[in-house]
């Protein structure tokens, strides 16, 4: 079945900037580590404390998602997204101007907060506003603009980084314009039941689990925790990998994270088409084999081009699916608790992120990578036949 939805509604075109924020979180002052490194190198633990700067917003999501989650439902997804929005600009371009390393430090933690917030609420939102396939199209949409905003944001960062390190930080500033369209567009809904709504993704969910679905959702939230520590070799160690097989030119490790990027924004607006085609169980078996397929690629890669091919069919499945778990942990909880599933869901994938350099780093330091990249791919053949036998069951 053919769905239509009009990005440029204000509400619709408001969620989907909205969801570029969430990706400025991080991705937009790694160009600016160095020249803060050394901008501040009497400091005492300079070194630690820069590097911390990436990371502290993500802490802060997984502990506030689920808190403001529940806020988002017991108070309402619009004024939590007002506050959100306006603060998450003022704290993100605070660093700019603080003095110490140690207050940009404590801005950056309120800026996790505040994506915490804006996540909570978004998905939320997208859950309310639509349903059955227009759902997963546009939450296939939402995937797209986030990484397409990912790599506008850090190459934009990476020139403000060139002419100074603190201008990076300004990017933030830029969710103010935002301020103003969600205050116009964006209502809160009635919450409402979907019980009516067309044999798709979102609705394909029977009785039993529409009563019992805590632990649907807690199923879900694992597979995207899996999801994100197996993805997140991505930025962490493919450019070390880089090195060790002799291509050591930054740029090109720029290039191959930028395709894995690009490959996940095109999967993304396809997601959509093919659920209605494949249903959901068969788009989770296909994204992972995507995987693990790249996996198999990068252990026998010993060219520029090997990894590029490897990268790109990472990104195929973080296109596929994150949206797709995403849609499907939604659609079986209550409507009252959709709040509180997209910050469980929401703090399953940033503690991915946290847990994967650990992960892969203490992995290769025992195997070779091309031994890491096998067992990876080993470990996704059987998470994408798991987790497609777990929605499978979900289904009616």
């Amino acid at each position: 079945m053919s769905v239509k939805i009009n990005l440029l509604a204000p509400s619709a075109l408001c969620l989907l900037l909205l969801s570029t924020l969430t990706v400025m979180s991080n991705a937009t002052i790694a160009p600016a580590l160095p020249g803060l490194a050394r901008e501040f190198v009497g400091t005492p633990s300079a070194d630690l404390l820069v590097k911390m700067l990436l990371p502290i917003p993500a802490l802060f999501v997984v502990i506030f998602a689920p808190i403001l989650g529940w806020t988002a439902d017991k108070f309402g997804r619009r004024k939590q997204l007002l506050l959100s929005t306006a603060v998450f600009a003022l704290s993100g371009a605070a660093g700019a101007l603080l003095s110490s390393l140690e207050a940009i430090i404590i801005s950056r933690a309120i800026l996790g907060i505040c994506v915490a917030g804006l996540m909570t609420a978004v998905t939320a939102l997208i859950t309310d506003y639509f349903s059955g396939a227009q759902r997963s199209q546009f939450m296939g949409f939402q995937q797209s603009f986030s990484n397409i905003g990912g790599i506008v944001f850090i190459v934009t960062a990476g020139y403000l980084a060139n002419i100074s390190a603190r201008l990076p930080f300004f990017i933030y500033a830029a969710a103010l314009l935002l301020v103003p369209l969600v205050f116009v567009a964006i209502k809160d809904t009635p919450l409402t039941s979907h019980e009516h709504e067309p044999q798709q993704v979102n609705s394909l969910v029977n009785t039993k689990t529409q009563t019992n679905w805590k632990w649907p959702l807690i199923g879900c939230a694992l597979v995207l925790f899996c999801h994100l520590v197996i993805f997140y070799i991505l930025p962490t160690q493919i450019p070390f990998f880089m090195v060790d097989i002799g291509i050591s030119d930054p740029s090109k490790s720029g290039l191959a994270m930028g395709a894995g990027t690009l490959a996940a924004a095109i999967a993304g607006i396809s997601f959509g088409k093919l659920v209605n085609k494949i249903q959901n169980y068969g788009v989770a078996l296909v994204g992972f084999l995507a995987m693990g397929a790249g996996m198999v690629v990068l252990s026998q890669a010993a060219t520029f081009g090997g990894v590029i091919v490897g990268c790109a069919l990472m990104g195929v499945c973080m296109g596929l699916v994150m949206p797709n778990f995403m849609v499907t942990g939604l659609a079986l909880v209550p409507s009252d608790k959709r709040g509180l599933a997209s910050g469980v869901l929401t703090s399953s994938i940033f503690i991915g992120q946290f847990v994967s350099p650990l992960i892969s780093s203490a992995l290769i330091s025992i195997l070779a990578y091309s031994h890491f990249y096998l067992l990876t791919a080993g470990f996704t053949v059987v998470l994408a036949l798991a987790s497609a036998a777990m929605l499978r069951a979900q289904t009616v």
